[in-house]
């Protein structure tokens, strides 16, 4: 439970290397908030924890659309629908606890990464962990931010801001994406249109080849 949490002497900072500098002279509610909902993934099998982060993000006014998967292998399953030739949209924000039910947060991280349509996901380690090398390991591995789980709730709100500011960074990934895809799919609107008339003109010029073939033959 949340209230179990060890406190320590910084257990109100993200410790994030360098991203955590990003963050260190910003009040809780100083970051202005992203307008389109944000699609955040918690993997993590506490439920009072997964409470505290829906009060914080309704604290910061983050519009939100939280999935929370409470195991390992059930996050496995769910990253690995990613690997597929159309992939759906990946999530905006990961939250994820390096102490799970079957594996460990490290060994879901790795995976996710090595996921090409997942590279751009910004993941935020949410964990009780105060081991400097799991902060190392994990942001060596991808992670964005080491968020150690902090006793007050006051010192949890620290984590919103930590969200939107991710959230603003990712925003013009997204929109390359989108303006990506449909850029995409415009051109392949074109190249069938292109083949069909391609078809078309072929079929004209034999029916024209025939016409022209019989019209020889009656006058001979």
């Amino acid at each position: 439970m949340l209230q179990a949490r060890r406190p320590t002497h910084s257990a109100h900072d993200p410790r994030a290397g360098g991203a955590y500098h990003a963050y260190k002279e910003e009040t809780v509610m100083d970051t202005v908030a992203p307008c389109s909902p944000l699609t955040i993934l918690a993997v993590e099998d506490n439920p009072a924890d997964v409470t505290t982060v829906r009060r914080v993000l309704t604290a910061h006014d983050v519009p939100y659309d939280l999935h929370v998967i409470e195991n390992a292998d059930h996050a496995l399953q769910f990253f690995d629908q990613y690997a597929a030739p159309e992939p759906p949209p990946c999530p905006d924000i990961l939250l994820l606890d390096l102490t799970l039910p079957q594996r460990n947060g490290k060994e879901l991280l790795r995976h996710l990464k090595a996921i090409p349509a997942c590279a751009a996901i910004r993941v935020v380690i949410l964990t009780a962990s105060v081991d400097p090398a799991d902060r190392r390991e994990t942001l060596a591995l991808g992670a964005d931010v080491f968020f150690e789980k902090p006793f007050h709730l006051t010192d949890f709100m620290r984590l919103g801001t930590i969200i939107k500011t991710l959230a603003v960074r990712h925003a013009p990934t997204q929109a390359r994406g989108k303006a990506g895809r449909l850029r995409d799919e415009r051109y392949q609107q074109l190249s069938r249109k292109s083949r069909e008339l391609r078809q078309r003109s072929q079929a004209l010029v034999g029916r024209m080849q025939a016409l022209c073939a019989r019209s020889s033959n009656s006058r001979s």
